[in-house]
């Protein structure tokens, strides 16, 4: 009698707790865009050409860490012309990436 009460509690608790990881992985989601958004807004309201560097490689790590590896690229690209411009406007020359 006592292992049916265990096994229908577990069946219970199982049923009720079916749609967590649903939730959670909604949730996760809903904070990478956040984060995406924020990131986004942050650049595109920055001026200096390094806060504009600075901004991008934000915005590409927001999307690296949701996954998203072509847009994550794409902001990879745009970063480092951002920060080729600021090297510019600074007089500098930045070294060769090995990435690249």
């Amino acid at each position: 009698m006592r292992g049916l009460a265990l096994l229908a509690a577990g069946i219970v608790c199982g049923a009720l707790c079916a749609g967590c990881g649903q939730v959670a992985d909604a949730q996760g989601q809903l904070v990478e865009t956040l984060k995406i958004k924020d990131a986004t807004s942050d650049y595109e309201h920055a001026r200096a050409p390094l806060d504009r560097c600075v901004k991008a490689k934000l915005v590409a790590a927001a999307y690296a860490d949701a996954r998203n590896t072509g847009e994550s690229q794409a902001w990879e690209a745009r970063e480092h012309e951002d920060c080729q411009a600021a090297a510019s406007a600074a007089g500098a020359k930045l070294p060769v990436s090995v990435k690249r």
